[in-house]
């Protein structure tokens, strides 16, 4: 049988580019529904979509999820800082940042993930390594932050964004230690994180403004932008993102960690408009510098995260292991597609 390193480019990476683009574009989707939408109408309008689609997967597959209260309860707690919090407060970041630097600094997910890891869960100590990482990716954030232009330094939308990134790693941790021993699929756990995250987010939206009646014609950009979030990225982005863990590797599906941030660039620079310094690319670097070293682990062990586009991700990323064989579906994998954040 063919192994998962010897999976040809073909069986893999048409979906993998899908879910590059999908997670990429998530910057730019929510920038343009910002013009019509708060960002809680925009946190809660893509999970809503996104529960729908996926909820429709799970029908079709008849594989509804058998819950105890005790696993739904774990499952919430995740949600809370996986699809629920950050999805809100990366839209708030982007009020006050270009969909560019949303992006680049949503890289940094891996560190957080790397240190609430070494926090929360003491079994997995830190090595040199590891830390010279954390280090250096603190570096790379104030480079890419232009931490030396005081008077022009973006500190609430800086640390709005964070504030998400820090989310995906206290859930990434979490998912780890409290959906070890949750027995469902991938599909079924992800529409479950996203219906309770909808949920939690719905009183929200009934206190926010009323959208203005443009914001639901079929002309509106806002209205379009937020279902491709809530389809494309929350939903069948994350499907396909399973199917590259599974044919190639997670290893493989990892790196979409490196291409996301470059996605949403491009299209932040050539839709948007947006000005890109040298030292938001120059930071960019040294943070992805930093989120490899910080994932190195003394055992086979690779670091991803999405990811993940402001992105649900379910999905943005943290430390994912080699799946024991191509198809095999586990309870890791339930772990890994928790980490894995996608904006």
């Amino acid at each position: 049988m063919t192994g998962v390193g010897d999976a040809p480019l073909r069986a893999w990476l048409p979906a993998f580019l899908v879910v590059s683009l999908a997670w990429g574009s998530s910057f730019l989707f929510i920038a343009i529904a910002l013009r019509e939408f708060t960002p809680v109408q925009v946190g809660f309008g893509r999970v809503a979509i996104g529960a729908v689609v996926l909820l429709g997967m799970v029908a079709w597959t008849k594989n509804w999820p058998h819950l105890s209260w005790k696993n739904v309860g774990a499952i919430a707690i995740v949600a809370v800082f996986m699809s629920g919090i950050p999805l809100v407060l990366i839209p708030m970041a982007e009020q006050q940042i270009t969909s560019t630097l949303a992006s680049l600094l949503n890289a940094s997910t891996p560190l957080w993930t790397a240190l609430f890891v070494a926090l929360l869960i003491p079994a997995e100590k830190v090595n040199r390594l590891q830390l010279t990482g954390l280090v250096i990716g603190a570096l790379g954030i104030a480079v890419l932050l232009g931490a030396w232009n005081v008077h022009s330094f973006p500190l609430l939308g800086a640390g709005l964004m964070l504030g998400a990134t820090a989310c995906y790693g206290i859930g990434g941790t979490l998912s780890r230690v409290l959906l070890n021993r949750v027995q469902e699929s991938n599909v079924t756990l992800a529409a479950t994180q996203i219906g309770l995250s909808a949920l939690m987010l719905a009183p929200f939206v009934l206190m926010s403004p009323t959208p203005a009646p443009t914001a639901f014609e079929l002309s509106s950009g806002a209205m379009w932008a937020l279902i491709a979030l809530g389809v494309l990225g929350t939903s069948f982005a994350y499907v396909l993102f399973w199917r590259v863990v599974k044919v190639a590797g997670a290893t493989t599906a990892a790196s979409v960690t490196y291409v996301v941030p470059v996605v949403a660039t491009f299209l932040g620079v050539v839709v948007l408009g947006d000005h890109l310094p040298w030292y938001e690319l120059a930071g960019a670097g040294i943070v992805f510098v930093g989120v490899a070293l910080a994932g190195r682990k003394k055992r086979p062990v690779m670091v991803a995260e999405e990811g993940l586009a402001a992105q649900p991700a379910i999905a943005g990323a943290s430390q994912i292991e080699e799946l024991p064989e191509l198809g095999e579906e586990t309870s890791e994998d339930a772990r890994v597609a928790e980490s894995t954040r996608e904006v």
